[in-house]
């Protein structure tokens, strides 16, 4: 009975594809100032970083997750979303 050889084309594709949709999100996100979107695909961002040996860049998005989540009250949250870099899409 044959083995059944990997299509590694193939799966490189869909992992570049799903790669893309992140950033793409990411980026249609930001566009619109939504930041829960944006908070949402953080962690997989930072995860996408460390796999590519990025470690700082993945450390800094953490470390924002986890201030926004665990050390910020609330109000001071709120503030900083207002002051994070947003770049305006124009149409």
């Amino acid at each position: 009975m044959p083995t059944e050889v990997p299509d590694t084309v193939h799966n490189n594709i869909v992992l570049l594809t799903r790669d893309l949709l992140y950033v793409v999100e990411l980026v249609d996100a930001t566009a619109s100032g939504d930041f829960g979107r944006i908070e949402d695909v953080l962690p997989t961002i930072a995860c996408m970083f460390r796999g590519a040996g990025s470690n700082n860049y993945s450390t800094e998005i953490l470390h924002l997750l986890f201030n926004l989540k665990e050390v910020w009250t609330p109000e001071f949250a709120y503030v900083i979303y207002g002051d994070l870099p947003y770049t305006p899409v124009h149409h």
